[in-house]
């Protein structure tokens, strides 16, 4: 099947063409005409259909009969529609794409006007508010830029909300934006600390005390090293009993023992979302950050061996990762679901990588640390099952694609 991909979920094709794809949504314009004469009242619920399908995380197919002027002019619609960008730019990014240039000006401007309509008649009612706690961090600065039409994000600054302080100065906060859901993302700033243990803590029950308050659902991030403390190779599931080690595993372990405590006793709705090392969209993991760091002066890149070999890591893509957060965000699901990269990379390939987007030839030194390091792959099928997502391209790909960006752009100076 031939598609062309505007966005990694969204893509136009010819009908005769679509066949199968797991989990795919087709959307199906052929019954309209190739000129003047559609309405906005039936082009509406296309558009819709196919905003509703992106929001949920799945690809989205638009087909006509050729694939050249309907479908193209139904998926600008729908591109409008679900990253809020006007119709030109969406007009822009199509052509763009699909380098097709033929789109029927009469058809689009009737979805221009169904799309006018539309906004007219719907902001009121697709256009939440929901509080950020922690976005001037790096994971939270990427959710306020990807933060789908339809989500108006609420982030209290320091001397608005002390979380350290109890839930009255949240819940105040809160209430008077009228938020209808929390994500928390706070963190303290050094998180490998005793300390530090006891204020993530202390600011999750601020939050889940909040969201308690005002019966509204609470969405909390968490990350593989729960498990940890395994020390062999293996691919966790949702149901896989955790084994942390470290301060950051205990303090992510025992944050989600407490939410999820709160979720099964019916004090609050929680989701939590465990992923991989996030890497990408001006994001790495610091030994990351410091593989290009040393590339870039010419040293060598140390990286460690443990008794059962090179460390292998579970990373994801931030592209990946923000369509994992908001398409469960937006779920409505509780409890716990995982969002793996979909393989392990050994530190020693990861810098390799590195080496190479560098133009260096291989300049890595190992160094032998005793014990077995854990490898863990998490397990994304509910995830999937859930809401239809999937890593949009190998680990491998995207990591290699990553580096080469840096290398170019000069990031991580």
């Amino acid at each position: 099947m031939t598609v062309r991909w505007i966005t990694p979920l969204l893509g136009t094709a010819a009908g005769s063409e679509v066949g199968e794809i797991d989990g795919a949504v087709i959307v199906d314009v052929r019954n309209f005409v190739d000129r003047a004469g559609n309405t906005a009242d039936s082009i509406r619920p296309k558009i819709l259909a196919g905003y509703d399908a992106l929001r949920e995380g799945r690809k989205t197919i638009v087909c006509c009969d050729h694939g050249i002027s309907r479908s193209n002019a139904f998926a600008i619609g729908i591109l409008a529609t679900f990253e809020g960008i006007s119709f030109n730019d969406a007009v822009r990014k199509v052509v763009e794409a699909t380098g097709e240039k033929e789109i029927r000006p009469d058809v689009l401007a009737a979805v221009r006007l169904a799309l006018s309509d539309l906004e007219t008649r719907d902001k009121a009612r697709r256009t939440e508010r929901w509080l950020l706690t922690g976005g001037s961090g790096a994971i939270g600065d990427l959710v306020r830029r990807t933060a789908p039409h339809g989500i108006e994000l609420i982030v209290p600054g320091r001397n608005d909300v002390d979380l350290l302080t109890g839930s009255i100065s949240l819940g105040l906060y809160a209430e008077a934006n009228n938020v209808s859901r929390i994500l928390h993302l706070a963190a303290p700033r050094i998180g490998n600390t005793n300390r530090a243990l006891g204020e993530a803590l202390i600011m999750l029950r601020t939050a889940l005390e909040t969201a308690r308050h005002l019966s509204v659902p609470i969405f909390i991030p968490s990350r593989w090293e729960v498990f940890a403390g395994y020390n062999e190779s293996l691919t966790a599931t949702e149901n896989t009993p955790a084994r942390p080690e470290g301060i950051l595993g205990e303090t992510k372990f025992l944050c989600e023992s407490l939410a999820l405590a709160w979720e099964a006793q019916g004090r609050a709705a929680v989701t939590v979302l465990r992923s991989g090392l996030v890497f990408g969209d001006g994001i790495a993991p610091h030994f990351i950050r410091e593989f290009i760091r040393k590339v870039r002066i010419g040293e060598p890149v140390t990286t460690h061996v443990y008794d059962n070999g090179s460390p292998e890591l579970d990373l994801i893509a931030a592209s990946d990762w923000t369509r994992a957060f908001w398409s469960l965000a937006r779920s409505g699901l509780t409890g716990i679901f995982q969002a793996g990269g979909g393989g392990l990379l050994s530190t020693r390939q990861i810098a390799e990588m590195a080496l190479t987007a560098g133009g260096r030839g291989c300049q890595i030194e190992e160094l032998r640390v005793e014990g077995n390091s854990a490898n863990i792959k998490l397990d994304s099928t509910k995830l999937k099952n859930a809401v239809g997502w999937l890593p949009s391209c190998p680990l491998p790909e995207a990591l290699n694609g990553f580096f080469n960006e840096a290398s170019k752009a000069r990031l991580f100076p």
